[in-house]
């Protein structure tokens, strides 16, 4: 097996022993190598060969970065942790559509953890790059109000007591860190920001512990990266039509942050103004066939509210994850498009307003 060992995900045995069914074993489990663009973790496919065809015929298992650094800095920050609590205790009490786990390790000390998932061979990833179609937009409002509904207002329970960070700490921790990330984000990734952005992103660095404190309100389950590269869509007979994937920024808070952070982040600024009040009113009625009132006012003023979101994920992932070219280009894209959506909402005139 040509794959990094160091992490028991890419042990053939283990996994083996994950995937048994009935007391039947495969007989031989087989690397065929490491798929998609992760940036913070690695996704390996391996071939399963059984005697009887008892089980699947591959999975995917999601294993840490082989980058020290990253790996480090995503145990200490619970975002492994976070993923693997979602397909263990969260996934089976709310609707939206995800990979089957067929077995989960977490290991903090160890600095280890595995998640072995259900191979989507009949469906294809999102492109950060390429716009999704409208219909791919329709169903992706109906995934949020899959997940979000069923717990909408319903997240005291202990399965969320790993996503109920205190917030006064993390507006803290957010307060201080934003500004001094953006130094590394400005050396990195300042000459391809569009202008403006630039000056949104260091207006907004001293309200950003305070944007927290307004934002996280616990109303309902938020994905925290909902995004095409996150998204798996059927592409051949009998696969699901959108899969969700990667559970590590899972957090609570104000659902319609994840439509603001896919519309923003997905469509270029002109064809987002054309349907982010078509698609904010499909949200909300997704929202109302499963028993939840929202209403379009309120809807627009988180929408507005979350609209920096995209801006922290994509400061933060900037500084933490692998850097590859392809992930530069991301977390410009996503600066520059999040930033021209909170401008377009005039949203810092509002913090400035509210934290004064």
């Amino acid at each position: 097996m040509s794959a990094d060992p160091s992490t028991i995900g890419l042990d053939p045995e283990w996994i083996a022993a994950q995937v048994a069914t009935n007391g039947r074993a495969p007989t031989s489990v087989e690397f065929m190598g490491f798929i998609g663009t992760g940036q913070m973790s690695r996704n390996a496919r391996f071939s399963i060969t059984w005697a009887d065809n008892a089980g699947p015929e591959s999975v995917v298992v999601k294993v840490p970065s082989s980058v020290p650094a990253t790996r480090s800095i995503s145990f200490e920050h619970g975002i492994y942790q976070k993923e693997c609590d979602f397909y263990r205790s969260i996934a089976p009490l709310v609707d939206v559509s995800v990979p089957l786990a067929l077995g989960v390790h977490f290991d903090a000390a160890g600095q280890d953890f595995a998640i072995v998932l259900e191979d989507l061979t009949g469906s294809e990833q999102g492109d950060q790059f390429t716009e999704p179609s409208r219909r791919q937009l329709g169903m992706a409002m109906a995934q949020a109000a899959a997940l979000q509904a069923p717990v909408w207002g319903k997240t005291d329970g202990p399965a969320f007591a790993p996503y109920r960070d205190d917030m006064e700490r993390r507006a803290a921790i957010g307060g201080e860190m934003i500004p001094v990330l953006l130094d590394a984000v400005f050396d990195r990734l300042g000459p391809d920001l569009d202008d403006g952005i630039g000056e949104m992103l260091q207006r907004f660095a001293p309200l950003a512990g305070g944007w927290i404190r307004l934002k996280n309100v616990p109303i309902t389950l938020v994905h925290g990266d909902f995004r095409p590269d996150n998204f798996m869509f059927g592409v051949r007979t009998g696969a699901p039509p959108m899969m969700v994937v990667d559970w590590q920024t899972v957090t609570l808070g104000l659902g319609v942050t994840d439509v603001g952070y896919l519309l923003a982040g997905g469509l270029e600024p002109e064809n987002r103004r054309a349907v982010e009040h078509e698609l904010l009113a499909e949200y909300i009625a997704e929202l109302g066939t499963r028993g939840v009132e929202y209403s379009m006012e309120q809807c627009l003023a988180d929408y507005a509210l979350g609209s920096l979101h995209g801006v922290i994920i994509a400061v933060t992932a900037t500084t933490m994850a692998d850097q590859t070219e392809r992930g530069d280009a991301l977390f410009t894209l996503m600066i520059n498009r999040h930033g021209r959506h909170a401008l377009d909402f005039d949203v810092l005139d509002r913090l400035e307003r509210e934290l004064n």
